[in-house]
């Protein structure tokens, strides 16, 4: 059976190629199947482009530390409260007298679609009802899952994948290549390769805005940031040090010394300072002639070089948690605008 659920003042951000699973009300068996079917369906879905969210799978593997450490740094497993609500979406159906009504479903967002019966409704999600007899026989829970998809096609207008990068790249050749032009590309193609090495630590295809909304004590809290003496980067509320090769940290702290920060194109007003920052970091490593060519093309508004070493400290504070809180410690900006860290300065501290 398929229906419409309307819904309205959505916390968080509905995904076009997201499927939902809501065990609504009881069905006995219905649950144990799909769990038990979990990693088949996700599966085959993810063949199709789609993502399958199942929230009591999430919950288990949100319980475990690592993943909850990667999104909620500052707070132990223990002190976390999930909600016990598995059906949490349905809170926000307009017609919230009859969420009791509502049968285990597969549910997916309909882009641009809109529903005259349902008025009030901000957004609208189609529901696939299961029960047990969908995984009866051998191809049950395929002709399910094939029939899901054919609706979800036909339901809504098909989803345009553009790359954001090729578009980036073609805007890019109507003036001439600059470091300041390249900081996005740059930073999109490596946290691709970041995002493939940390999905181990995320469900795939739950927003960051629904884990918040699960963790029921959320309450976003940023780390001071210590430079030790020995030039060691420590957030000590994360329990984290950040690691950093020479050159991407002595750029990290250029930027951490100037939080007006700094444009690309006035590098090389920067270069005594860098090349100083950078002799530190290196202590009895520091060779002076491979050191100045290396500060050379890592100021010069023209090389690349200022690009991968951005990128490369994006990645040190990406990889140890998400980039709700990380973004608070990368040098990031506009095109043409100065590149800064937006940490406020009152919590970084230099040990003496």
């Amino acid at each position: 059976m398929y229906y419409t659920l309307g819904l309205t003042e959505v916390p968080f951000e509905l995904e076009a190629n997201q499927i939902i699973y809501i065990q609504g009300r009881d069905e006995e068996g219905v649950e144990s199947l799909i769990m038990k079917n979990y990693h088949t369906i996700k599966y085959n879905f993810e063949r199709q482009g789609y993502d399958f969210c199942y929230i009591p799978y999430l919950k288990r593997e949100l319980d475990r530390y690592e993943i909850l450490h990667y999104n909620v740094p500052y707070a132990k497993s223990s002190t976390m409260s999930l909600f016990g609500d598995d059906n949490f979406v349905l809170n926000y159906m307009v017609n919230r007298e009859r969420r009791g009504e509502i049968p285990p479903s597969l549910l997916f967002y309909i882009p641009n679609y809109k529903d005259d019966t349902i008025p009030d409704a901000v957004n609208y999600l189609r529901g696939i009802t299961i029960n047990k007899s969908s995984f009866d026989g051998d191809n049950g829970l395929d002709k399910v899952l094939k029939d899901i998809i054919i609706d979800i096609e036909e339901k809504r207008i098909p989803i345009i994948h553009r790359s954001d990068v090729s578009e980036s790249m073609s805007l890019a050749e109507d003036h001439p290549i600059e470091a300041d032009d390249d900081f996005d590309i740059e930073s999109k193609l490596l946290m691709r390769e970041i995002e493939e090495r940390i999905e181990k630590l995320k469900q795939k295809g739950v927003k960051w805005s629904v884990i918040k909304r699960m963790v029921s004590n959320y309450k976003e809290e940023l780390s001071p940031l210590v430079i030790t003496r020995n030039y060691k980067i420590v957030l000590p509320k994360y329990h984290i040090e950040v690691q950093m090769t020479p050159l991407p940290k002595a750029v990290f702290l250029l930027f951490l010394k100037h939080p007006e920060g700094i444009k690309f194109s006035y590098l090389p007003d920067f270069r005594d300072e860098l090349l100083e920052i950078y002799k530190k970091v290196k202590g009895p490593f520091y060779n002076e002639s491979s050191a100045r060519q290396s500060i050379w093309a890592v100021t010069d508004p023209l090389n690349n070089s200022i690009n991968e070493k951005c990128s490369r400290i994006r990645e040190a504070f990406v990889s140890q948690f998400d980039d709700h809180l990380a973004r608070y410690y990368y040098v990031d900006g506009k095109w043409g605008e100065a590149k800064k860290i937006s940490l406020p300065r009152n919590m970084v501290i230099w040990e003496e």
